[in-house]
């Protein structure tokens, strides 16, 4: 069994397999933060996502009954993660498609958020602008828009920017919904309707985001720095620009 108040940190496919320096990242603030965690290691699978948003709903429900049997007899009551995906699903279509999740699911930006205080002191300056880009599962799905802002706003001398369509308005990366799976040329494609006049109009040369299929798509379609929001609160603790 689990030790009591230990966390489990859920890191995703794409931040476990594809976009590591987000785990990475994530692991070592949260042992800055002296967070009492684990990980499942190599025993992490899939959250079901993605089956989910391809209509294989079958199979998502025997992942959710996996997922949930393990973490349960663990003794896990918290888990944190670092993708909008896996949040959506384990925290609000877990409980729909098989009726239960007993343990809270929550974002890493709202983790670090509820121990900004902790942080406060440890960030050292970056001298950027930078423009948040709000992940779909993240933002308009959950509703989590202002726990991101706040901790970029936390880093000395940067200054943060909006697109023009933000929040529940903001443009999707394209890499949602099985379509960078099935179509990644359409996908980068999408991206590029981002990081083309909408960027140039913030004056921005860092997009922040909170997602790892964000990150990856925005990345492919070039000309900008690209990084996750664990990422960067990071590179500020280190001092690092």
């Amino acid at each position: 069994m689990a030790m009591a108040g230990k966390i489990l940190y859920w890191r995703g496919c794409m931040s476990r397999l594809k976009m590591k320096g987000i785990a990475d990242s994530t692991e070592a603030l949260l042992g800055l933060l002296g967070a009492n965690y684990d990980t499942l290691g190599g025993g992490e699978g899939c959250c079901g996502s993605v089956l989910l948003r391809t209509g294989q709903q079958d199979a998502a429900r025997s992942i959710a009954i996996l997922n949930t049997e393990k973490i349960s007899s663990l003794g896990y009551s918290d888990v944190v993660t670092s993708c909008p995906g896996c949040f959506k699903t384990m925290s609000s279509e877990y409980p729909i498609i098989i009726g239960r999740a007993p343990f809270n699911v929550t974002h890493i930006s709202q983790f670090l958020y509820r121990r900004r205080a902790e942080m406060a002191g440890h960030l050292h300056p970056i001298r950027a602008r930078v423009v948040y880009h709000d992940p779909c599962h993240l933002g308009r799905h959950m509703g989590v828009y202002e726990e991101p802002r706040a901790l970029i706003r936390m880093v000395p001398d940067v200054e943060l920017v909006e697109f023009k369509y933000n929040r529940s308005k903001a443009l999707c990366c394209g890499a949602g919904g099985g379509v960078r799976s099935a179509f990644p040329e359409i996908a980068v494609e999408v991206a590029r309707m981002i990081t083309g006049a909408p960027l140039k109009a913030t004056g921005a040369s860092i997009i922040v985001t909170s997602c790892p299929f964000c990150n990856f798509n925005l990345k492919e379609a070039g000309g900008v720095d690209v990084i996750d929001l664990p990422e960067f609160l990071l590179r500020s603790w280190r001092g690092s620009e």
